[in-house]
């Protein structure tokens, strides 16, 4: 998840924030191996609470380190940019994400008044819409700032393959071994014996 906030100015001290480049990761998902893998109440709850610790940074009416001009509660298009790949636990992700960034700004705030005189209120208390693009790998994705260095990467491969026969990994193996044994009454349906470890739970 990528994001780009900032407001042009020509001058500033030192000490004034104009834009900030978030780099965000997904929050917790479901396991691979039981595709499809999608983002879990925990992750969404996690990226939540992410978008709202930067929304108290850079954002908020008070914030720590505001960006100067930046619009606090009705999100500006023109001040924002947000980008994540089309799957089904990173597009979630910064969309939840958003959500704690600018989040919904209630009814009076989240209202529009017609030509005509008619108050027209947005959905959801004042849900605040914004879009995001999508990244797509291929061609043009160099127009992208989306990091996926480990992909296709033979050392990336062998790394992380490492990790298996490593100390640290053989020791939570075996410290886990009676926690995921006990789980098997509970899971004996989806996952046989074999499958009931902290390897699979890991991949």
């Amino acid at each position: 998840i990528l994001l780009t906030l900032a407001w042009p100015i020509a001058q500033a001290t030192a000490q004034t924030v104009l834009g900030v480049y978030i780099f965000s990761r997904h929050g917790d998902r479901t396991s691979k191996s039981t595709p499809p893998t999608v983002l879990t109440d925990l992750g969404y709850q996690q990226v939540f609470k992410s978008g709202t610790y930067f929304r108290n940074r850079y954002i908020a009416d008070g914030a720590t380190s505001q960006i100067a001009g930046i619009e606090p509660n009705l999100v500006k298009y023109s001040q924002i940019s947000a980008s994540a790949p089309m799957d089904n636990v990173l597009m979630p992700a910064a969309q939840g994400f958003l959500q704690g960034l600018y989040p919904p700004v209630g009814s009076t705030m989240g209202a529009q008044k017609l030509a005509d005189g008619t108050v027209v209120q947005a959905p959801l208390n004042g849900y605040q819409l914004i879009p995001i693009a999508q990244v797509t790998t291929g061609t043009n994705s160099e127009d992208f700032g989306w990091l996926q260095g480990a992909s296709n990467c033979a050392n990336a491969i062998v790394s992380s393959n490492e990790y298996f026969t490593s100390p640290e990994y053989m020791a939570l193996l075996n410290s886990t071994a009676d926690f995921y044994k006990s789980l098997t009454p509970l899971i004996n349906g989806t996952f046989s014996p074999s499958q009931i470890s902290y390897k699979n739970a890991y991949t």
